[in-house]
């Protein structure tokens, strides 16, 4: 990550809230979690930043991706276990670790709010952009594209941040952007 993509990265912040997105960013943070909640975070985290969303946020994903490894590790060395062939041994170890989750929306819902929230917590709190965790980490990780898919996705239906981000499979009813 460079300077200038996180400079740009932090004009694309102003840009949102000076349009008005602020506001729907809070609306739909609120949408999530209670006022008291929402406005004892934003004093606490005013100018100190956002490391331990950012921490969290990226354990999550991270523990999410562990996660279907694991599941398609066990079902592969099950079906070795069994005798089965080696293709099908294969084959059922990257089905399984490549199925969606039941519970693996909702936790990438969790990791994606708790970045977006940081970002605007940094910034209506009067971080340096440039220190920001969420706005970093995104960057690192994900790249320009998915921050910006964040910033957007973050005026909408929290509940699509995932889809939007490709953290996982569609959801049933969904398309991808």
């Amino acid at each position: 990550m460079t300077r200038a993509e996180t400079d740009n990265a932090a004009r694309a912040c102003t840009d949102l809230v000076a349009a008005g997105g602020g506001d729907t960013i809070a609306a739909q943070v609120l949408r999530h979690v209670s006022d008291t909640t929402w406005n004892a975070l934003v004093e606490r985290h005013r100018g100190s930043g956002c490391e331990a969303l950012a921490t969290f946020a990226r354990a999550l994903l991270d523990g999410k991706k562990s996660l279907h490894g694991i599941v398609g590790t066990v079902v592969g060395r099950l079906l070795a276990a069994l005798g089965r062939p080696r293709i099908e041994q294969v084959f059922a170890r990257e089905l399984a670790a490549r199925v969606p989750l039941p519970f693996g929306h909702e936790v990438a819902v969790a990791a994606r709010g708790l970045q977006a929230a940081g970002i605007f917590v940094c910034f209506t709190g009067g971080a340096v952009m440039q220190d920001c965790a969420c706005l970093r980490d995104l960057l690192e990780h994900e790249g320009r594209a998915q921050f910006d898919n964040l910033l957007q996705g973050a005026l909408n239906d929290w509940s699509e941040l995932p889809t939007r981000m490709h953290d996982g499979a569609v959801m049933p009813g969904h398309q991808r952007p």
